[in-house]
């Protein structure tokens, strides 16, 4: 006989059973033919007050194939009272499987003193250091009051990859489902997955209904990775939109906002999140008669067989953040149109108008810095779009965020918007910094004219000439 370690993990359906309580005897039960080179037991009824937590007792493994079947010793963790008989949950000892059989009240014990009931004998009570309904210390809810490691690991993967969903199909299955899907359950799994994705601090929700905060589960889960767009986030709350403060709490009307399943699941996953969070962004997007309209205007989603190969966004193409077009004007990603739309916050800083045939070598450097490819100065939220390439309607332009869209940036935010053209280069600075009163020009900005100084280093008197050249204190 293998070893109890060496022993494979529970299926579905044996999980499901001792979850649902409805096949429990399936599930301790092994067929004829597999069960007979194992110890064939007197099957005599079994005692309720036999049956305690911390009972030891033996049972047929399901999950082997026909044939394989072997015992194994379960620990007792849990007993409930029906009618006219006692639900025994057990666990395999040293191993994973779950056992659940329903056992009727008999008085007389067996006359071997080991009783026997649908495949499981009693061996011996051991005592339980602890047991599965006293786990509340962590204050979790949990959905069938099976160990974490159980449900996280065994349990919630068999539901599927989308949890909402199948939470969804638990809870109208049976009452026992109806029951243990509550909004605490729903709001545990929402703040795990916000968790998971950065989002601990960006988003709260405040949703008073089961189905919505299972909507809002499942938008979570599907939404992708957030990691390039809470720095976007961040900005937009500097900037004072949705509010101007952080968590941006979700109601009612965002859940429904995105559309239905379809349609968010048809989208890609910058779009999903878009969908989401995008008024709180100052950029909304609506599907209408069939189309995306972003900020109003129509949106086409490239895919790389729509762009040539000379494309200049086509080597650095995202499926998930993919190219995109707003009218006449091509995007190197979602994202980015979404940043180019915001690139207007705040107040202006400096700017400076680079003639081409003026002063070449600070044009060609602006234009260099509206293409290059990121990071610009070690700046990675960046927006860039073009339009007319190859033609004399040829624009560049491109929003870099020097400060705002990290943690530690509490204060303001400041981004740099470069647009360039074949005949001139046009640089500006903007921020969200109050101004200092008794200042003029740049001064009245000190501390976004320190962060433009610092990254950007000689590229600030490219842009700016000498506008950022003033005193300010040093930190």
């Amino acid at each position: 006989m293998a070893s109890w370690r060496d022993r494979t993990h529970c299926a579905s359906a044996l999980l499901f059973a001792g979850v649902f309580g409805q096949r429990g005897a399936m599930a301790a039960a092994a067929s004829s033919s597999a069960a007979a080179d194992l110890p064939q037991p007197q099957m005599l009824p079994s005692s309720h007050e036999r049956y305690k937590n911390g009972t030891r007792v033996w049972m047929v493994t399901a999950k082997r194939e026909k044939g394989t079947q072997e015992w194994v010793t379960a620990d007792v963790y849990r007993t409930e009272e029906t009618n006219g008989a006692t639900r025994v949950s057990m666990r395999e000892v040293e191993g994973t499987e779950e056992f659940t059989v329903v056992v009727p009240h008999q008085a007389k014990a067996s006359p071997h003193g080991q009783q026997v009931h649908k495949g499981f004998r009693f061996v011996k009570t051991v005592p339980v250091e602890q047991l599965v309904d006293e786990d509340t210390d962590s204050g979790t809810p949990r959905l069938f009051k099976l160990p974490q490691e159980v449900e996280k690991g065994v349990l919630f993967p068999l539901l599927g990859g989308d949890l909402a969903i199948s939470l969804a199909r638990v809870r109208t299955t049976c009452r026992l489902g109806g029951e243990r899907v509550s909004a605490d359950l729903l709001r545990s799994l929402i703040d795990t997955q916000l968790t998971g994705k950065g989002l601990k601090d960006i988003i709260s929700y405040d949703l008073p209904s089961v189905g919505q905060l299972q909507r809002l589960l499942h938008i979570i889960q599907q939404s992708g990775e957030w990691a390039a767009t809470v720095p976007i986030i961040r900005v937009a709350k500097h900037q004072g939109r949705g509010g101007g403060r952080l968590p941006i709490e979700l109601d009612s009307a965002d859940v429904y906002g995105v559309g239905s399943r379809a349609v968010f699941d048809g989208r890609c996953e910058a779009l999903r999140q878009l969908s989401l969070i995008g008024h709180y962004v100052g950029v909304t997007l609506r599907r209408v008669n069939g189309e995306e309209r972003l900020g109003g205007e129509g949106l086409t989603i490239h895919t790389p067989d729509t762009l040539p190969a000379d494309h200049p966004y086509r080597d650095g193409y995202d499926s998930a953040n993919p190219v995109c077009q707003i009218g006449i004007c091509e995007y190197a990603s979602v994202r980015d149109a979404v940043l180019l739309e915001m690139c207007w916050g705040g107040s202006v800083v400096a700017d400076q108008l680079v003639l081409q045939d003026e002063d070449a070598p600070s044009y060609e450097r602006l234009t260099s810095l509206a293409t290059q490819q990121p990071p610009v100065w070690k700046c990675h939220t960046i927006g860039t779009s073009h339009l007319g390439l190859g033609t004399e309607l040829e624009r560049f332009y491109r929003v870099i965020v020097l400060h705002g869209d990290q943690p530690h940036h509490t204060l303001f935010e400041a981004t740099i918007y470069i647009r360039s053209n074949p005949t001139f280069a046009h640089a500006f600075l903007y921020t969200t910094e109050r101004p200092v009163d008794g200042k003029e020009g740049a001064a009245t900005f000190p501390q976004t004219v320190r962060v433009a100084r610092q990254l950007m280093g000689d590229d600030a008197v490219v842009a700016f000439g000498n506008q950022l050249d003033v005193a300010v204190d040093k930190h």
